[in-house]
């Protein structure tokens, strides 16, 4: 390996290329890695290695914005044909895999098997260098064998019995460079350099050709000009008719080249062994027959076997016996085809026991095509094989248990589209008795304008049709005292407090008679306070009137409250239980990771620290869920929406898929705005949501934050009522399908969608809507059918100072220096969920305390009634029968004295009601970390030993910003 890889990594996401980085350096591969996400980049960084810079790898994503994998490979083989070529992707399909081997690509690796990187990249890099030099040897050996070829001229010489010069050729005079005349009559000792002219060698040689007829040797010989070189010399002997010795031949061929090849060869060759004697894998080679005839030292370490039992098909001896007859139909069918060739298999170590390894071989082809060699590794993948089958059982099981709570969750869908369904019928027979109800009724606009009016209400006034009031507006119809009442006190209170009843009103009818009246008022406001329209009722009859108005309250109230407690009731309880679930996960994987702090595991702790974060992740999902169940208030906070928007780039590029790009633009002096921050990630995401589902086929969201400065003129007739000053922009913009403006009109009405059933609830623009009227902003849409959305959040600005508020809640107090001297003592544990009940024993218990386990509030009471001698009472809230706030009066009543720490996965109010508890209780809000749970069991234990009270209302502090 070199001592620093150039990596040219075809990737259009920087996080996983960072993380392909960091696993090869943490292999101890240093890298320079050049990162491109398009075909224009890939093309250009190509064309730069080939005038200077060079990669010693190509690592290429399948999937990609532009183009795929496959085009990248094209180009690499055209472009950089001796650069071995490795995919790096996230799906990567059996036959895709071999169809890109076959293709040309050196390996691929998953993005799921990270660990498998290193390997495949050295193994890659050293099988290129190793192709590399053999090839230049075999050129060298063409050369010199062409060169060879080209030679037609041979020194020929003959001698005397003397062994004196008698015949000198042209080949002699050019390979000696001595003329005939110079050369004859010399011993043949001229031919040779001076340290091979002993006239005792030459007479034996003579005498050895004459004896043996004929005899080769190698000699070094000297030019006339002082060159030495190798000849290859042949000597025989001619024989007179009596078969007596008559004179020598002696042809002398100039073989210099030869040998200088045959030393680069036995050179190539020792390389060849020295890389693969270093190389960690079990490496072996075999001729074109598929008999292997070479092992590695690694080998013969790990199997125990001798050189001399490795021959022929003897390496199936090491194979496990259920793995012989494919491995050999594999390794058959490859020899005989010469395609790469792969297998996992078992092999057997010295000490008899078998690991898991994948066999891997390429043949290595001459200048023909012809195979002249096999070159394969056998790579340790046992410990990966063992932890394929442990994520497969664990995907079983987690596949069963989504399957149980789809099922649950389909079941309650079902419930609450029942319900609205049968609200939807109420309201059409609802508008049907409105246009024929016996009261006058009509429905005015933010300006006061009619929007409609029942039958009834234009028999009293005396119209014949809607065409002749509806647009105009309600002071049109009253005299001009009634006016200036109506403008000054009478609209504002309406708007101000909601309704009015029977609030008294002359109208003018058509006819000019002017009629005292009894107006009843109210105004319709959607899910996040948004003015929709004003009803009333004009009636003669102030009782009855009365009575019809405190009814339609009533029924809508009803109505209002059970969707409410429905949705509250399925978003609260499916909280819950993933609250009790991410408890379990999250403290065991704590209990993991503390185990694991050696050295030797620390690839596991990394998986462990991983799977903590997505459950960190996932308690976020579970706290904003809760939070609708309740309807929790809005908590404002300076918000940097620059800061915001890269924090959630990674959440959203994931939520919107590889077809769909995000690019943002937030220039670094953008205000702050004055919101609440969580509300404006959710609004956000369901921004960018909506902008994917409208670009089925891909496209380009961009998410902008500008300022912007707003006169009265600007927000004038918005419904949101925005008052005039400086905002911050935040802008998501599609290349989508748009929509046309009877659509935009209904955008934000709650339960409406365009997408299929099942694929949309209509509440994702409705909260967006809501969140920034309640944040005192407002939001405009601007589209085009088939040219794209954007949809534009103008926030508050903030601009003032920073302070804390305390809240109920749950938060963590330090303890004080000294204190780990009072925390050993009794906690009962009070859990009816086993698993959450495991993990908090194995926290405390780790931390030095005694725990006594009880599943509910009756078995807790037992055990105290029975003499336990708890110092602290640990109890989830949502226990079975008696509830955790129950459980603690019991326990006060039997020790005043007793801590108490409550667990809940519920938001604080819904469980525990004010927020104000009694001294010596707490609480802990699930899910939590194990290390929050012994802090505040501890420090618990320590303020109670220290002689301190409890404290009554909770200590978390929440900061709050009051801008200007």
């Amino acid at each position: 390996m070199p001592a620093a890889v150039t990596i040219l990594h075809l990737e259009d996401s920087p996080l996983d290329c960072e993380l392909a980085c960091a696993r090869l350096r943490k292999a101890g591969i240093s890298c320079d890695v050049t990162r491109v996400d398009t075909r224009a980049a890939f093309e250009a960084a190509l064309v730069k290695a080939v005038g200077g810079q060079r990669f010693d790898l190509i690592l290429a994503d399948f999937s990609l914005p532009d183009f795929d994998g496959l085009a990248a490979l094209e180009i690499a083989k055209a472009r950089a044909p001796e650069t071995p070529f490795l995919f790096l992707s996230g799906r990567m399909g059996e036959e895709t895999a071999v169809s890109v081997l076959k293709m040309g690509a050196r390996d691929y690796v998953l993005k799921q098997r990270l660990a498998h990187l290193p390997a495949a990249v050295e193994r890659a890099i050293v099988e290129a260098r190793t192709l590399a030099e053999r090839r230049l040897a075999e050129e060298n050996l063409r050369r010199l064998r062409q060169a060879i070829d080209d030679i037609r001229d041979y020194a020929i010489v003959t001698l005397d019995l003397e062994g004196r010069i008698t015949s000198w050729n042209e080949g002699s005079r050019r390979l000696f460079g001595h003329t005939e005349e110079e050369a004859l009559g010399h011993p043949l000792s001229l031919l040779f350099a001076p340290e091979e002219r002993c006239a005792e060698n030459i007479r034996g040689l003579l005498a050895g050709v004459a004896e043996k007829e004929r005899c080769e040797v190698e000699w070094i010989h000297a030019a006339r000009d002082g060159r030495r070189f190798f000849g290859s010399t042949v000597l025989t002997v001619a024989r007179d008719a009596t078969g007596a010795p008559a004179a020598y031949s002696v042809v002398v061929r100039d073989i210099t080249d030869r040998r200088a090849s045959e030393i680069a060869l036995r050179d190539s060759e020792a390389k060849f062994r020295a890389i693969a004697e270093s190389m960690p894998q079990l490496v072996w080679s075999a001729p074109p027959d598929g008999l292997p005839d070479y092992y590695n030292l690694h080998w013969f370490a790990y199997t125990g076997t001798r050189p001399e039992a490795m021959t022929g098909a003897a390496w199936m001896e090491v194979v496990h016996p259920d793995d012989r007859a494919r491995t050999a139909a594999l390794w058959t069918a490859a020899v005989r085809s010469g395609d790469f060739y792969e297998v996992e298999y078992r092999l057997r170590e010295a000490v008899g026991r078998y690991r898991w390894f994948l066999g891997r071989a390429v043949p290595l082809r001459d200048g023909d095509g012809r195979i002249t060699r096999w070159f394969g590794t056998c790579t340790d993948i046992d410990d990966a094989v063992k932890a394929r089958a442990a994520q497969a059982d664990a995907r079983e099981d987690l596949e069963r248990q989504v399957a149980e709570r789809t099922a649950e969750l389909v079941a309650a869908n079902r419930r609450l589209l029942g319900e609205v369904a049968e609200r939807q019928r109420a309201q059409a027979d609802l508008s049907a008795l409105y246009a024929k109800t016996p009261v006058p009724l009509h429905s005015l606009d933010a300006e006061g304008r009619l929007l409609s009016v029942s039958d009834r209400w234009l028999e009293f006034m005396g119209y014949e049709s809607r065409g002749q009031v509806l647009g105009r507006n309600i002071t049109e119809f009253m005299p001009p005292d009634v006016v200036r009442e109506h403008r000054e006190h009478h609209w504002p209170e309406l708007l101000r407090l909601g309704a009015f009843q029977d609030m008294p009103y002359r109208l003018v009818k058509r006819s000019g008679e002017v009629a005292d009246v009894l107006v009843s008022a109210r105004v319709e406001r959607d899910g996040w306070g948004g003015f929709l329209r004003t009803m009333a009722a004009v009636v003669d009859v102030s009782a009855r009137l009365r009575a019809e108005a405190e009814r339609e309250r009533a029924e809508e109230a009803l109505r209002h409250s059970q969707k409410m407690d429905a949705l509250g009731q399925l978003t609260g309880g499916i909280a819950h239980d993933f609250n009790n679930l991410l408890t379990a996960i999250s403290g065991n994987l704590d209990l993991l990771l503390s185990r694991l702090d050696t050295a030797e595991r620390a690839d596991l702790r990394d998986y462990a620290s991983h799977a903590k974060v997505g459950a960190t992740r996932a308690a976020g999902l579970t706290q904003r869920l809760l939070a609708f169940a309740r309807r929790q208030p809005l908590r404002p906070d300076a918000t940097e929406p620059c800061v915001l928007v890269q924090g959630m780039e990674d959440l959203l590029r994931r939520t919107v898929g590889e077809q769909v790009s995000i690019a943002t633009d937030c220039p670094p002096n953008a205000w702050a705005a004055w919101c609440d921050s969580n509300q404006l990630e959710i609004a956000l995401l369901n921004l960018v949501v909506n902008a994917r589902d409208a670009m089925p086929d891909g496209g380009r969201i961009t998410i902008t934050a500008a300022n912007a400065h707003l006169t009265a003129a600007d927000v004038a007739g918005d419904a949101s009522g925005a008052a005039p000053g400086d905002y911050v922009v935040l802008t998501v913009a599609d290349t989508g399908m748009g929509m046309p403006p009877d659509i935009i009109k209904r955008a934000f009405d709650p339960f409406f969608t365009t997408k299929p059933i099942g694929q949309g609830t209509g509440l994702g623009l409705s909260q967006v809507y809501g969140f920034v009227s309640q944040s005192h902003g407002l939001v405009r849409i601007d589209s085009e059918a088939g040219r794209g959305t954007a949809v534009r959040l103008y926030l508050p600005r903030c601009d003032g100072e920073e302070s804390a508020v305390l809240p109920p809640g749950a938060a963590t107090a330090p303890i004080a220096n000294g204190a780990a001297d009072n925390t050993a003592g009794t906690v009962l544990l009070v859990e009816d969920e086993a698993l959450v009940r495991m993990v908090a024993v194995q926290a405390l218990e780790d931390a030095g305390l005694d725990v006594v386990e009880a599943s509910d509030g009756t078995e807790a009471l037992e055990l105290l009634d029975g003499g336990l001698r708890a110092d602290l009472v640990v109890t989830d809230v949502g226990l079975p029968g008696m509830n955790g706030r129950q459980l603690a009066e019991a326990v006060h009543e039997r020790r005043p004295e007793l801590g108490v720490l409550f667990m809940t996965g519920y938001a604080y109010d819904a469980t525990l009601g004010t927020g104000i508890l009694e001294p010596g209780c707490e609480v802990l809000q699930k899910p939590f970390e194990t290390t929050a749970l012994v802090a505040r069991v501890t420090g618990m234990l320590a303020h109670t030993r220290g002689g301190g009270g409890g404290g009554g209302a909770l200590r978390e502090s929440v900061p709050e910003r009051h801008c200007d």
